[in-house]
């Protein structure tokens, strides 16, 4: 059984992969370029234009935080009161 299929497997050469090495290099560092930009614009904080929104701002930042560190507190007591139960 020979096989003389050349039409199905086309031959590479180092020339075409080299090529297409540096395309899919470009295509990745675009790429790289455009979750960085939208990641940085996603998280990017919010710019005031007076000292009374910086201050609220800031003073909401504050509170969330707060709220968050309660809120975790409760539940590791809550936790550790069900496993102290049993």
């Amino acid at each position: 059984m020979t096989m003389t299929n050349n039409n199905q497997n086309p031959k590479y050469t180092l020339e075409m992969i080299c090529q297409q090495k540096e395309e899919k290099l470009a295509e990745i560092r675009a790429s790289k370029q455009r979750m960085t930009e939208s990641v940085s614009h996603l998280f990017k904080p919010e710019t005031s234009e007076d000292a009374s929104q910086a201050l609220m701002h800031n003073f909401n930042s504050g509170i969330a935080i707060f709220n968050g560190l309660l809120t975790g507190f409760k539940i590791i007591k809550r936790i550790r009161n069900f496993f102290r139960k049993r």
